[in-house]
């Protein structure tokens, strides 16, 4: 762990704590110790050596009088206190007991043994390993940990984006390498890629979760759907486009002559290390093509061909009335909307599944155009009528009637499988180390395409990237792109480290992008502010702001200058935004103004925001994890909400605020949504008053945020 400035995090306020801000981190003996307490161990505070003139020296000087760590935290110190304080030699422990090893960072593990301070502790314990887990990741790329984090899927940890974006890069390889030599993409090289693809826990498939099971690792490339009916292309499809365009070139590799043109999907299903239970896919329509790859045995599908669910529910299929197909050797079209399930197995084993989903016809015109670009062949009315009549209707098993597989592949039946062809050489292998390597360096910076000469530079922006590159002297470099109309993107401003290690870097815009006004500034906030205004007046809403920011005043030394309309300065800024720097005191009560300039009284900033702020906290404090929700059909769209669109879309399907929270909801999110007015609380399952005591609130995940989201409010 790289120790950082303790003072980082000072400065930012408790409701930002309560929707939960990264923490700073600490130098390693500072965890190993403090993370050893229990609630009685005993403690010796210095005395006060706070700022009197700050809120710090009024809390510490109650938190200072304890004698137990658990005193100290029911005295008002937070759990970051502990850490800033025993650091700077403010804290320490004057004996025992302690713990022989460190909390568990597992909230599984929690019972009613456990007291506050464990909780707390166990939580500062998980938030520490995911933080090292961060710079362990980039420096094991080679690459700075804010370029993994900027440019990553919403809600995706650093460690899964670091494998996406190997296994895209790995996919462009094979796909440039298998054109290039006019070779097929083989069973090899979709296993290498599936082998570095990083799959999320999925937590909403209850329907194919074996027994006892919580999550599984399971993940959907293409197009999905909403409980709100809305349907868009998911992030892992936009992000890591090469992993989606390898899948849709190998099924082409190896689809029969005969359905060529006649297998149509909107989207992929991949799987790895669980055997589905006996289900049905409700969400499917027309037929599906199935294949298995890994190393394993066992792992067979059983399917119920003659399955009709409009005559029988699924639990009254026998056993007997199955058939099994081992998915290793075969390529099988089945219809998923008929029982099957699959046996257990060992070793490793994935699975790709290409499907239609129901409601496809609504897919937007661009979100079509995506899909087409990585190589699926959108199911049109005319395509999924085709892909339909490759398999006949169910019989049912009323009847007794026995499925029959068709006699030839070339006639249809309730199902239809090709024998894997003979092992072929898999493009992978013909990879060189050093493309590999340099390939997976480009991946980790923006490199935008070279335009050519007759095409026009764009003029208007509807977002923006930044990366981090070091360079030959070791100083940092941070570029900024735009992203024009066309899609394209172009380099619009630089910042260049001082001097190596200073964290001080002059930021400038590049001679050959004339667009916006002139940028020459020490703060990134005023960059940011600049970008904003060049993306709002392109006629979009940008992701940092749907403010237009006047940002003409930015002078030479790095020094804002008064914006000609304070009216923008307590513009509300849009969800996910961050504000400029933090200003003292007094300069906010009197903005310095560059000679020549227009000096305006401003509105006060922050009063606005914090009333809203308070006024959600205390509408959702008198929810419980059961109160009914409903959120407005389509409030987020990629053009309003670029980085949070597909998060919304997802967690927009729950029922209750616990279910928003375990379909990916934030604590940000819901805060957000309820002031925006897109999401409506229900008046069940409410309480009648605030609660009194933290104990009211519970010890479920709802209850737990409740009880920070209460912290805030006293």
């Amino acid at each position: 762990c790289k120790p950082h400035r303790p003072s980082c995090f000072c400065g930012r306020d408790l409701w930002q704590v309560a929707v939960g801000a990264m923490p700073c981190t600490y130098s390693r003996e500072t965890y190993l110790e403090v993370l050893s307490w229990l609630d009685n161990t005993p403690i010796k505070y210095a005395p006060n050596p706070k700022q009197k003139t700050s809120k710090s020296f009024v809390r510490y000087a109650k938190y200072s009088k304890a004698k137990t760590v658990g005193e100290a935290l029911r005295f008002g110190t937070y759990y970051l206190d502990l850490l800033f304080d025993h650091q700077h030699g403010h804290l320490k422990a004057t004996g025992g007991p302690k713990r022989k090893g460190l909390v568990d960072p597992n909230k599984s593990a929690w019972d009613e043994t456990w007291t506050k301070t464990d909780k707390i502790l166990s939580k500062m314990h998980s938030q520490w390993l995911v933080w090292t887990k961060t710079f362990e990741v980039a420096d094991r790329l080679g690459v700075d940990r804010r370029n993994l984090t900027a440019n990553k899927q919403g809600g995706l940890s650093i460690e899964l984006h670091a494998t996406r974006m190997e296994a895209d890069v790995m996919s462009r390889l094979i796909l440039e390498e298998a054109d290039g030599k006019k070779m097929p993409v083989t069973d090899a090289d979709m296993l290498h890629v599936l082998r570095l693809w990083g799959f999320r826990q999925n937590v909403t498939r209850q329907n194919v979760m074996p027994e006892g099971v919580e999550w599984i690792n399971s993940d959907t490339l293409g197009l999905i759907a909403g409980y709100d009916g809305t349907v868009s292309v998911n992030g892992a499809t936009r992000f890591y486009p090469s992993v989606t365009r390898l899948m849709c070139r190998w099924l082409k590799d190896h689809l029969p002559k005969e359905l060529s043109d006649r297998f149509v999907f909107s989207s992929i299903n991949v799987n790895r290390g669980y055997a589905a239970k006996l289900h049905r896919d409700g969400n499917n329509e027309g037929p599906s093509m199935i294949r298995a790859f890994g190393d394993f045995t066992g792992g067979e599908l059983n399917y119920w061909p003659e399955d009709d669910k409009t005559k029988a529910t699924i639990d009254t299929l026998k056993h007997e009335d199955r058939m099994t197909i081992d998915l290793t050797d075969s390529l099988l079209l089945f219809d998923g909307c008929r029982g099957h399930s699959v046996e257990p197995f060992q070793g490793e084993r994935f699975t790709v599944v290409f499907f239609s989903i129901k409601m496809a016809h609504r897919a937007s015109e661009t979100d079509r155009k995506t899909l087409r670009d990585v190589g699926m062949p959108f199911p049109d009315a005319q395509g999924m009528a085709s892909t339909k009549g490759l398999l006949s209707p169910p019989r049912g098993y009323g009847d007794k009637a026995e499925a029959k597989a068709p006699k030839s592949a070339g006639k249809s039946g309730p199902y239809r499988f090709w024998p894997r062809r003979p092992k072929e050489s898999a493009v992978v292998d013909l990879l060189s180390e050093d493309r590999i390597a340099a390939a997976k360096e480009a991946a980790k910076f923006v490199e935008p395409p070279q335009e050519e000469d007759d095409t026009p530079p764009d003029t208007t922006f509807v977002g923006h990237r930044m990366d981090r590159k070091t360079l030959e002297d070791g100083r940092k470099m941070l570029r900024v792109y735009l992203k024009g109309s066309s899609g394209r993107l172009v380099l619009a401003a630089t910042g260049v480290e001082e001097k190596k290690g200073s964290a001080r870097y002059e930021y400038t815009r590049v001679e050959s992008f004339s667009q916006g006004k002139p940028l020459r500034s020490n703060q990134l906030g005023d960059v940011r502010a600049w970008v904003a205004d060049l993306v709002a007046k392109g006629g979009a809403k940008g992701k940092r702001g749907k403010q237009s920011l006047d940002t003409a005043a930015l002078t030479v030394a790095g020094k804002r200058k008064q914006p000609s309309d304070s009216s923008d300065v307590a513009a509300k800024p849009q969800h996910g935004a961050r504000r400029g720097p933090a200003t003292s005191t007094p300069e906010r009560k009197r903005q310095r103004v560059a000679p020549g300039a227009t000096k305006e009284t401003p509105e006060k900033p922050g009063q606005p925001q914090a009333a809203a702020k308070r006024a959600a906290l205390e509408a959702l404090l008198m929810c419980t994890g059961e109160t009914p929700v409903k959120y407005a059909a389509g409030a987020k769209t990629a053009a309003s909400h670029p980085g949070s669109h597909e998060r919304y879309a997802a967690y927009a399907r729950a029922k209750t605020l616990g279910e928003a929270l375990e379909l990916g909801a934030s604590t940000a999110d819901l805060l957000y949504d309820w002031q925006a007015g897109h999401l409506r609380l229900g008046a069940r399952k409410r309480r009648k008053a605030l609660p009194a005591a933290e104990e009211d609130l519970g010890s479920s995940r709802f209850g737990r945020l409740a009880s920070r989201w209460r912290a805030a409010l006293l």
